[in-house]
């Protein structure tokens, strides 16, 4: 009974998709369609695609400091990308102009927080350096509201996966130093969530085989 039971639900488990479609959020794309600007955190930033909706807020350490996302144009004939802007003026415009990637900020340390509509379990990332070229170098990263932050590189060519090892709605991320060369803006991130008919699906596997080993002892 068991056998045929394991049987019937990894046929199942088959036909279910292995991933949810990928989502794929390119910021140098959304500045060529609408410009750069900025947003407050009042009314942030979002962008959806596969189904999986992305809002990005942004704020400083210490203190929690409400800051803003900044979607910057080009320099050096590259668009920049997703970053963060102490100060707006004019309702959207950093000022500085050269305070709009994630930086330190004199002793305040710019922090890019993203928050997804259904858990992720990891991302690929595309990152630019301050001079819009290819960046070469380490980031750090939080999937647990910026208790723990872990340190990753990219390629030379500005790429990164990140596995998180566990489900997450949410990533933060921020600089490893106050130098030049550390800091970034993201050019465009693909994620790929964990789909609900897996969870569906695995909470039916432990319902059925509850039931089976229940059924054996009485």
């Amino acid at each position: 009974m068991k056998t045929r039971l394991l049987g019937a639900l990894c046929a199942c488990f088959l036909v279910l998709p292995a991933v949810a479609n990928a989502a794929f959020y390119d910021f140098q794309q959304w500045v060529t369609d609408n410009s750069e600007q900025g947003f407050n955190n009042a009314a942030p930033f979002s962008l959806a695609d596969g189904g999986l909706i992305l809002t990005a807020t942004a704020y400083e350490q210490p203190g929690m400091l409400d800051s803003h996302v900044y979607l910057d144009g080009l320099f050096n004939g590259v668009i920049g990308g997703m970053g963060v802007c102490t100060t707006l003026t004019g309702g959207n415009q950093c000022t500085p102009s050269s305070d709009d990637n994630v930086s330190i900020d004199g002793t305040h340390q710019e922090t890019l927080a993203w928050d997804f509509s259904s858990a992720i379990n990891g991302l690929t990332l595309e990152l630019g350096d301050s001079v819009h070229v290819d960046f070469n170098n380490s980031f750090q990263y939080s999937i647990d509201n910026g208790s723990t932050w872990l340190i990753d590189s990219t390629d030379v060519n500005g790429f990164v996966t990140l596995n998180f090892g566990s489900s997450t709605s949410k990533v933060e991320f921020r600089t490893v130093g106050a130098a030049t060369t550390d800091q970034f803006y993201i050019r465009n991130a693909t994620v790929v969530p964990i789909p609900p008919a897996v969870w569906l699906f695995a909470s039916g596997l432990l319902g059925m085989i509850g039931i089976a080993r229940r059924k054996k002892i009485v």
